[in-house]
């Protein structure tokens, strides 16, 4: 369904334009990225310590914008990810109309990207920012883009830029399950950014909600255990983001930082929070820069058994206390885990990095991430647990 209507858009912004002949602008850019875990523990699932792999963080992307009636325009992305189990695989991440309402204003129609944090619109473009890979404690969901509306409005008030960024849609698509991939369904999607801009200082907040349908069959199991079979199904439950961000520069030093807080409620998914401080040092062709990133997720657990009193030996609906027991801890590990990374505890990052610009289209870039993750419970393990990495990673990020 998804692909038949990106298909249909295709069309349309050939059709529509007078004799088919749009004027079209196409654009891309591309990210070779290569990178090693010195530690081997397995802690940072995109590399091993192995050797080095140059397909976890790698991709490429066209972009084409085709200006079609006055005010009328469409705008596609095909982008190839990297995929160390298959490969590349070929996305479209945007495929939209965008009709421009007076000179400050516009309305976007398809598969658009979702304005969660500061650098959603050009979150795969290497070169509007200096790490190699944004903070995963800030930019740690699985996906960006919905398909439905927006409505993008600029305007200046008290003498402050400002922009306020909607959408409405749905997302179909996968969503990770202690870190698989599992076919999902966000209803009634909704996002607002509202930026600010104060000459060197910028500012935004940014909120989403959405009804979340993941049918996931450990779930629907667990379910089974508890009297409350709804605290544990993601089957309509309330999913929230809340985010805010901040970017000063003075002169040659820029101070970045972001916050956000993830939920699902009245499900057994953790919630989340995290966010990081950051800030570089320009020097002619090089930045240098150090980032500190934290995430936290706290875990559920769950007291209730549909299976009664577990005192003593008794059988109660099929099930011994004993067993009945070990469901119950069963249930409350698997809560933590079906969270995703980090499962229950903190997780903390260093990242320090150097950039290198050649020209305006290009840059090389080296970091060092020294990451640590305490976790308080997970699904193999009821005990406090430490996991640590030591990630080295190159990019060639360039635009064209």
């Amino acid at each position: 369904m998804r692909n038949n209507l990106l298909i249909a858009l295709s069309i349309m912004a050939y059709v529509l334009s007078p004799s088919a002949f749009a004027e079209v602008k196409i654009n891309g850019f591309a990210s070779v990225v290569m990178g090693i875990d010195l530690d081997d523990d397995g802690a940072d699932a995109r590399y091993n310590s192995r050797t080095v792999d140059n397909l976890q963080q790698s991709r490429v992307a066209l972009q084409w914008t085709a200006d079609l009636e006055k005010d009328v325009r469409f705008v596609g992305q095909t982008m190839a990810r990297g995929d160390a189990s298959s490969g590349f695989t070929m996305n479209y991440d945007w495929a939209y109309f965008d009709f421009n309402v007076g000179s400050s204003s516009k309305i976007k129609v398809g598969r658009l990207r979702i304005p969660f944090y500061k650098y959603s619109d050009y979150l795969d473009v290497g070169m509007a920012y200096n790490w190699i890979t944004p903070p995963r404690a800030m930019y740690s969901l699985s996906f960006s883009n919905i398909d439905g509306i927006g409505f993008q409005q600029n305007f200046t008030a008290g003498g402050i830029d400002q922009s306020i960024n909607t959408v409405l849609g749905t997302y179909q698509g996968d969503l990770q399950l202690g870190g698989v991939d599992v076919a999902s369904t966000l209803e009634n999607f909704f996002a607002v950014n509202w930026s600010v801009n104060m000459e060197n200082h910028e500012f935004y907040a940014a909120y989403a909600r959405a009804d979340v349908y993941i049918p996931a069959s450990a779930a629907a199991t667990l379910s089974s255990l508890t009297s409350s079979p709804n605290d544990v199904l993601v089957n309509g439950d309330y999913g929230h983001f809340f985010g805010v961000g901040y970017i000063g520069r003075f002169g040659d030093i820029t101070l970045y930082s972001e916050y956000s807080e993830v939920g699902i409620d009245e499900s057994i998914l953790t919630d989340s929070s995290g966010g990081y401080l950051s800030a570089s040092y320009a020097m002619n062709d090089y930045t240098f820069h150090i980032t500190y990133e934290i995430q936290e997720n706290k875990g559920k657990t769950f007291t209730d058994l549909n299976t009664g009193d577990l005192n003593g030996d008794a059988v109660i609906n099929g099930v011994d206390a004993a067993t009945a027991a070990g469901q119950l801890a069963a249930l409350n590990a698997n809560a933590k885990a079906l969270g995703g990374r980090g499962n229950h505890g903190t997780a903390n990052t260093i990242t320090l990095g150097t950039r290198k610009d050649i020209g305006s289209s290009t840059a090389l870039k080296l970091d060092l991430s020294l990451y640590t993750e305490d976790k308080f419970q997970s699904a193999v393990a009821t005990a406090e647990s430490e996991e640590t990495a030591t990630v080295i990673t190159f990019a060639i990020e360039t635009m064209f």
